[in-house]
């Protein structure tokens, strides 16, 4: 049954070490994803889901405990209100005033047509994508959010602190963690939350989700 918890205010001035000193490496030495910002897309006539999550992640991208090296991304996401068979489909993506064709791939399993920019965008650039009857404006709602990218670390780790040990070699962390956007939809509107989870490589795993609105964290 899920509750909340409410983390005291100190969590999030201070930054935490891990557990302890004696050298030991860091959780964010051992990210392999991170969102950073994260932009809502909506369209005056139609109802989509759009967004774009921007950070960066490791490339390749392999989810196997083992943390590699990184690229920025801005990736897109798009879920039009009609069915559409095409794998793939051209857009006219608009960043800043400057147009340029953008081809957007089919994701088979949540029927989102989705693309990576291949670099990060800024927290105040202007996006805007045109497909057929669809003119979609995003805007950033992470600069909205009281509880940051890095709060939300914080908070994961203060949370997950005392279930560490079982992801260290001595003083190697043995696992990858990733800090995403999770969407919970309701009737009428969506919750955002910070969504946290480490992969080993012993085959254990852990994760926290956090309201980006009080750092409030769900627990399973």
């Amino acid at each position: 049954m899920k509750k909340y918890i409410t983390l005291a205010l100190i969590f999030l001035l201070c930054p935490l070490m891990l557990v302890g000193c004696g050298g030991k490496s860091s959780l964010e030495d051992n990210i392999s994803e991170i969102t950073k910002i994260y932009y809502k897309g909506a369209d005056e006539n139609n109802n989509v889901n759009a967004s774009i999550s921007i950070g960066s992640r490791e490339d390749p991208y392999i989810i196997d405990g083992v943390h590699n090296k990184m690229c920025d991304f801005s990736l897109f996401a798009i879920n039009f209100n009609k069915q559409l068979d095409a794998e793939t489909i051209n857009v006219e993506l608009t960043i800043n005033g400057t147009t340029q064709n953008f081809e957007m791939y089919l994701n088979p399993v949540n029927h989102f047509y989705m693309a990576d920019l291949g670099y990060s965008l800024n927290s105040n650039d202007e996006v805007n994508i045109k497909y057929e009857e669809f003119n979609i404006s995003f805007y950033n709602v992470s600069d909205e959010f009281a509880i940051s990218y890095q709060d939300a670390l914080n908070i994961a780790k203060e949370n997950l602190k005392d279930k560490l040990d079982d992801f260290y070699d001595s003083n190697t962390f043995m696992g990858e963690c990733y800090l995403k956007i999770l969407t919970e939809y309701n009737e009428d509107f969506e919750d955002l939350f910070w969504y946290f989870s480490i992969v080993g490589q012993n085959n254990k795993a852990l994760n926290v989700v956090i309201s980006v609105e009080d750092g409030a964290v769900l627990v399973e």
